[in-house]
């Protein structure tokens, strides 16, 4: 199947991967995944939406399936069941997202602070502040906003101090070897300070092994995602 015939007839789905609160061994809730079963690579498809002026289209109609498929699983009725959804700047920055949002409010009457826009590393934003307005409107609608993937990609630290996200998700690279490495030890640690004086929530990604969650909690790690938690998994739960 073509690219374009993916999009037009939504023929993707998603898996939910589960955010745990360490504390409490209890999900804060889940982030969707696009996964189609024609081709095996998400960022192959969204880099060929983008070539085909495709992106948003892409970007917003997988959104729009995945907070479907995460009411119809019932999670939605639960208020700490926050759903994860991932997007690219350039589908904020489009004039109709902001409309799109009031539709996915209106159509699933759901509270919308349960979703957090989890803003893709992967593209380049031009202007900054501009890019800063509209997530500061998209906040005010009450949505929470979380960057993807801190250290690995476009965003900066102007970009963290100037968005100021509800969510910061660090790297996976930073979960790997965690329990062995000061160096990366020292970094987890400074954005554990960073995020607590400035009231963000702190996700470390990519945890596999058990020795990496418990370096996590000792450096003050409390919320965390990775296979050794949870993998993602398609949702069965029907209401």
């Amino acid at each position: 199947m073509s690219i374009s015939g993916l999009i037009g007839q939504e023929d993707f789905f998603h898996y939910f991967q589960p955010i745990y609160v360490l504390e409490t061994n209890q999900p804060l809730g889940f982030e969707a995944l696009f996964r189609t079963s024609h081709y095996s690579n998400p960022e192959f498809i969204f880099n060929t939406a983008r070539k085909l002026n495709r992106l948003y289209e892409l970007d917003s109609r997988s959104i729009h399936k995945a907070v479907s498929a995460y009411q119809r699983a019932g999670f939605l009725k639960e208020e700490q069941q926050n759903l994860f959804v991932n997007i690219f700047p350039s589908t904020i920055l489009n004039p109709r997202f902001s409309s799109f949002l009031n539709k996915i409010i209106a159509e699933f009457k759901l509270t919308s602070q349960q979703i957090i826009l989890e803003i893709s590393e992967a593209e380049y934003i031009p202007d900054l502040l501009a890019f800063k307005k509209q997530v500061d409107a998209i906040k005010a609608k009450g949505f929470q906003i979380a960057l993807d993937d801190i250290g690995h990609g476009y965003f900066t630290f102007e970009s963290i101090i100037e968005l100021h996200p509800n969510f910061i998700k660090l790297d996976r690279y930073l979960s790997g070897g965690l329990h062995v490495s000061k160096q990366k030890q020292t970094v987890v640690s400074n954005f554990v300070s960073y995020c607590h004086d400035n009231e963000i929530a702190l996700v470390l990604e990519g945890l596999e092994d058990e020795r990496e969650v418990d370096t996590a909690k000792s450096l003050g790690i409390n919320l965390a995602q990775g296979y050794y938690l949870g993998k993602p998994e398609q949702l069965k739960w029907t209401v």
